[in-house]
């Protein structure tokens, strides 16, 4: 479906933020910096698979932000209703290295600033790929 991505073909329905300070790069193999990254994709485990990474060594500055943003979604619930439909957010991250701050998960109502965090990691998580679900529900169009 249009709202699966494994990055193959690009970003998919996702976009660069163009207020953070730097973008995530469409890669496959091994990272540039040597013991940072994958050396490998999620999804076919190989070197020619692709992935998204964001380079947290030198040049990049502690807490410098790369942010991807997607599409907007519309509402799962009504006022006061029980949930009509929950989104599932479901990603497969990889953070291995010394200069990591923290990847996290944000809901905002559409184009309103970074919104509120739903989930976040921080530091080395180890040399492999990890699965993350977020069930995500809404009274408002969010992001």
């Amino acid at each position: 479906s249009e709202l699966m991505c494994n990055f193959e073909d690009g970003l998919c329905n996702w976009t660069q933020d163009k207020e953070d300070i730097f973008d995530w790069t469409w890669n496959k193999g091994q990272t540039p910096t040597p013991n940072t990254g994958p050396f490998k994709d999620h999804t076919w485990s190989n070197v020619s698979g692709h992935y998204l990474f964001i380079e947290s060594s030198a040049p990049q500055q502690f807490k410098d932000t790369a942010v991807l943003i997607s599409r907007p979604f519309n509402p799962t619930l009504s006022k006061g209703e029980i949930p009509r439909a929950t989104c599932v957010f479901r990603f497969h991250y990889h953070m291995l290295g010394q200069y990591i701050f923290r990847l996290a998960v944000y809901i905002r109502n559409y184009d309103s600033g970074r919104g509120q965090m739903l989930w976040v990691r921080h530091g080395d998580q180890g040399n492999q790929w990890h699965r993350k679900t977020l069930y995500i529900n809404s009274a408002r169009p969010f992001q």
